[in-house]
């Protein structure tokens, strides 16, 4: 699979909306209706110019209790701002970055965080796949369209 193929893929989330954005560590994870995008590279937030929420702001934390820190913070402070938004596009280059444009002026950029050193052990970026209520009772998974550093994996194929 190549990274037009993934675009194809993913813009099937254009017109549907944003009805979640949850978080665990510095993974980040969307639901737009039926799909679900698992986020655990460099993920920005933005609206009106401003950055409202990365997946670092998880490092800015107290060192005491987990959800001290500013990923926690921010997601509850700007979650009202970021759900609800319709997708109006989405966009996938060849480094297998994401930007998905919300009709509620909100952008998501989901960026390829490891740079050419680190190919030799790929890190998992993120994942794409439509989330389905049945797949705990027959224990079937949809596919899940997992993106590495340099390539991309189909997992789950039934």
């Amino acid at each position: 699979m190549n990274y037009m193929e993934l675009e194809k893929l993913i813009k099937k989330i254009v017109g549907l909306k944003l009805d979640t954005i949850r978080h665990a560590c510095e993974m980040l994870m969307f639901n737009f209706e039926q799909y679900a995008l698992h986020v655990q590279c460099l993920t920005r937030i933005i609206k009106d110019d401003d950055i409202l929420l990365t997946t670092l702001d998880y490092q800015s934390w107290d060192g005491k209790y987990e959800e001290n820190n500013d990923e926690y913070y921010n997601l509850n402070k700007y979650k009202m701002e970021i759900e609800g938004g319709k997708v109006l596009s989405v966009e996938v280059n060849s480094l297998c970055d994401i930007f998905i444009a919300l009709d509620n002026g909100v952008t998501i950029q989901v960026l390829i965080q490891n740079s050419y050193a680190h190919y030799n052990e790929e890190n998992e970026q993120y994942r794409f796949f439509e989330a389905s209520d049945d797949e705990m009772k027959d224990e079937k998974l949809p596919p899940h369209y997992v993106v590495y550093n340099k390539h991309i994996e189909i997992h789950g194929e039934y």
